[in-house]
């Protein structure tokens, strides 16, 4: 019993030592994980990130949405635009591109709510 406790304390510890150096590997723990406003699509592509909104769904910043589901398909990054007095707002939610056409109540001016 005691041999099978010790052999399966040293299988979990092994596990983790792999989850660790496989983040590290990946960058998740270096400085090289996605945290800046600016991301490139060539960076994202670099990181396991598939979706990033650089103004965080900030409706008075125009923002730029980089998702691998736009370059996948062929499309550019998407810029946040007015519609009339309405901002087309790209955004991210589990990872995954969405649009959402939200009224500004002061009107829309480059990409952004006045």
């Amino acid at each position: 019993m005691e041999g099978r406790l010790t052999a399966l304390t040293f299988l979990m510890i092994a596990i983790g030592a792999l989850y660790v150096f496989d983040s590290v590997s990946q960058g998740a723990l270096s400085g090289n994980s996605v945290t800046g406003l600016a991301v490139s699509e060539q960076e994202l592509a670099q990181q396991d990130v598939s979706c990033y909104d650089s103004d965080n769904r900030d409706y008075a910043i125009q923002g730029t949405t980089y998702a691998r589901l736009f370059a996948a398909n062929g499309e550019v990054p998407k810029q946040d635009v007015c519609g009339g007095n309405s901002l087309i707002e790209y955004y991210c939610v589990f990872n995954e591109p969405q649009v959402e056409f939200y009224d500004c109540e002061n009107g829309c001016v480059d990409g952004a709510c006045a």
